[in-house]
């Protein structure tokens, strides 16, 4: 049996709040599109997944409520951002992607968030700035982590 060594409640809480802080940031930045957040994060989804997914997928993959996200397709595909194309393996099924205006509208809104980070960035000394980026890399790592369960703990 192993022990695990836990990061102190108090250490963890505060990288939480400290990295809630930013999302918030970068979100706040993003609002400031013509587009709603909450369709911009499905154009992102998209595009994560590579551009062409089922619905189904999507969903699962984005821990999304499948009407939620039906929701959302149907307004995307009004505004012509998506394109819907019949699945090749079964034509019963529909697969989603990016059009060009999609594309487009999410490159946009990418671009605000980073044109707010990158002259952020300029207040911070080149070592600073060495530093978040050699810590991007252990964020990436701690997203991709799965919690371990109850019985691989015992």
């Amino acid at each position: 049996m192993s022990e695990i060594n836990f990061l102190p409640t108090v250490e963890a809480s505060l990288l939480r709040r400290q990295l809630m802080s930013m999302v918030r940031r970068l979100r706040r930045q993003g609002s400031l599109d013509v587009l709603p957040f909450g369709l911009l994060a499905v154009l992102g989804a998209i595009d994560r997944a590579g551009g062409d997914i089922t619905p189904t997928e999507l969903a699962r993959r984005e821990n999304l409520r499948s009407s939620n996200l039906a929701s959302a397709l149907r307004e995307l595909d009004a505004s012509g951002l998506i394109r819907r194309t019949q699945d090749p393996d079964d034509g019963r099924r529909v697969r989603v992607g990016l059009s060009e205006a999609g594309e487009a509208a999410l490159r946009r809104n990418r671009q605000l968030r980073d044109g707010w980070l990158q002259q952020a960035l300029q207040g911070l000394s080149a070592e600073e700035r060495g530093i978040l980026l050699r810590a991007g890399e252990l964020l990436e790592r701690l997203a991709a982590s799965e919690p371990t369960s109850t019985k691989e703990q015992a």
